[in-house]
């Protein structure tokens, strides 16, 4: 899946979102993503809701607006990870003209998701970074 590519095609408004979870890792080369995780601003979120063409679901207490191999939240925060949106969004990553989670971020956010597969996404983006010093 060409992640860039998919995203580029929402036209999201700059500003208004960021990429999460292991999109960056694809992003970066590193594996591939089965899926895009967004988070988005409050009014971005508002503003998808009204189109009526995702679908909503409640996923750990917290709305999820959900497309094809797309899903979106406008809370990012939560007890594990205090990080909000808006800074998520203020010190993204900033690939080909697409915002995504930076690698310190998404390596405390995958800490906090605490999965096996999380620390694997961990592993790959510290070998990431010692070798792009």
């Amino acid at each position: 899946m060409d992640i860039i590519k998919k995203i580029k095609k929402l036209d999201f408004p700059f500003g208004e979102y960021v990429v999460i979870g292991s999109s960056i890792l694809a992003a970066l080369g590193l594996r591939n993503a089965s899926d895009i995780d967004v988070a988005v601003t409050p009014s971005l979120l508002r503003k998808l809701r009204e189109t009526g063409n995702w679908k909503e679901e409640i996923k750990w207490g917290k709305l999820f607006l959900v497309g094809d191999k797309i899903e979106i939240i406008s809370r990012l925060n939560w007890e594990d990870y205090p990080t909000t949106t808006e800074e998520a969004i203020k010190t993204a990553l900033v690939i080909d003209g697409v915002p995504f989670l930076n690698i310190e971020e998404t390596i405390l956010f995958k800490k906090a998701l605490g999965r096996e597969k999380d620390f694997k996404d961990i592993e790959l983006l510290k070998r990431y970074k010692e070798s792009h010093k």
